[in-house]
């Protein structure tokens, strides 16, 4: 196998030890975009349960997924088990504005920045960034003299075969 991709499939083996931080962002992020694509259509709330999220605003819209401007796919699912860990209590939904999305998803990384899991996380990725160990620079030429030897002086150089940089005048 290729040196470089057994140490790429090394660097991302390590990584898996974080999923659950990944996948824990990537669900925040979500909230966050749920709440600026509320903001874009004017909803004051929104009612998450599993299978369901239902957005009030100037009008009423209920779906499974919901896909933003920008193209993103949030699913009632996701925003459910997330909404669920970030309040602390079960319910058979959850009500929510954007302000308080926004509020919760500041707690929530607030608590991600000291924990833990994101400090193994820097020490894994900074054990992986580090540079592999170069291989061992080829022995210098005998063309250079030991350090301990006397330097010949200037005429004793010539003579043996060494011409001056510039000729004489």
């Amino acid at each position: 196998m290729d040196p470089q991709k057994n140490d790429l499939l090394k660097k991302a083996g390590a990584m898996l030890a974080h999923l659950d931080l990944f996948h824990r962002m990537s669900d925040l992020r979500k909230l966050i975009q749920l709440a600026n694509h509320m903001d874009e259509r004017g909803d004051r709330a929104a009612l998450v349960a599993p299978g369901t999220m239902t957005l009030y605003g100037a009008d009423m819209t209920s779906d499974a997924t919901i896909t933003t401007s920008k193209g993103v796919t949030l699913s009632a699912e996701d925003a459910y088990r997330t909404l669920q860990s970030l309040k602390g209590f079960a319910s058979d939904e959850y009500a929510v504005t954007r302000d308080e999305l926004r509020a919760l998803n500041a707690r929530a990384v607030q608590d991600l920045e000291g924990s833990d899991e994101l400090r193994a996380f820097g020490d894994a990725l900074a054990r992986i960034s580090a540079p592999t160990a170069a291989p061992a620079p080829a022995p210098a030429a005998a063309a250079t003299p030991p350090s301990d030897a006397p330097e010949k002086p200037a005429r004793t150089r010539r003579a043996e075969g060494d011409a001056p940089a510039t000729p004489a005048a």
